[in-house]
């Protein structure tokens, strides 16, 4: 798994590429934590390069929604693959996560 980083104007886009599981998740964490600057903003995830998910990537992004939401802050969701799509609406995460087709479209939401 790699995560870069860029911010935005309403936002830090963290792009997420390779799978997200157990064995990446203490890694997800660590890079979002150096990357999001204490969760004082607004977050997008692009997810265009996001391979695999299994239940603990989902816990760590559970645990990054609730960490931004504590502040006051988004968390959005862009170009999820269908896989992971699918998982969304399996464990109804779907209904809690927002996901958008583009960034400039979730960056909108979030200003």
């Amino acid at each position: 798994m790699n995560i870069t980083s860029e911010s935005h104007l309403a936002a830090t886009v963290l792009t997420v590429t390779g799978e997200l599981t157990i064995d990446e998740a203490d890694l997800f964490q660590r890079d979002v934590q150096e990357n999001v600057n204490t969760f004082q903003t607004n977050v997008i995830i692009d997810c265009s390069g996001l391979s695999l998910i299994d239940s603990v990537g989902l816990e760590s992004l559970l645990w990054l929604s609730d960490e931004i939401n504590r502040n006051g802050f988004k968390l959005n969701f862009v170009a999820v693959p269908e896989p992971v799509q699918r998982v969304f609406e399996l464990t109804r995460l779907d209904r809690v996560f927002s996901t958008h087709e583009t960034v400039e479209a979730a960056a909108r939401s979030v200003a």
